[in-house]
């Protein structure tokens, strides 16, 4: 999907705006995100995005690569991101769902995301449970940061 100049200054402020949670990106890396991208899709003005990879993309992330040396085929979720004044109204579940069809469609096996384990993140780990992921494993990323690795098997 290819965003217009509007478009794509408003995922780049709304990322930003998240970083904390994701990671900060300059204009370059939004568009190397996008470049390399399997899945993308925005809801509204900017209400919400999803940025996802697949196993084929040319990816590099370190949580991509962890997916990458254990399976074959999987759809992974680089971020997504709800703004503030749109959350509860089901778009990140929307987003997830239109992912896990297209991913369907396409003949993926999984999908696939980290969540923060360590500092937790407990609305995250219930909104994918109810989408029906399971935690298959935990890695650190630094001395304060933990990630859990989860897979929705298609």
């Amino acid at each position: 999907m290819s965003l217009s100049p509007a478009q794509f200054d408003r995922v780049l402020s709304l990322n930003n705006e998240f970083a904390k949670e994701t990671s900060f990106l300059e204009p370059q890396g939004l568009t190397n995100l996008l470049d390399r991208a399997y899945f993308t899709k925005t809801v509204g003005e900017l209400d919400a995005f999803v940025i996802a990879m697949s196993h084929n993309s040319p990816h590099d992330g370190i949580n991509f690569s962890w997916f990458k040396q254990r399976y074959d085929s999987f759809a992974y979720v680089d971020r997504v991101i709800t703004a503030n004044h749109a959350r509860g109204q089901g778009h990140a579940k929307s987003l997830y769902l239109d992912l896990i069809d297209q991913a369907t469609k396409d003949g993926i096996a999984m999908v696939c995301c980290e969540i923060n384990h360590e500092p937790p993140n407990p609305g995250s780990v219930a909104f994918h449970e109810k989408l029906g992921f399971e935690m298959v494993d935990t890695a650190p990323l630094s001395e304060d940061k933990t990630v859990g690795y989860w897979i929705r098997k298609l």
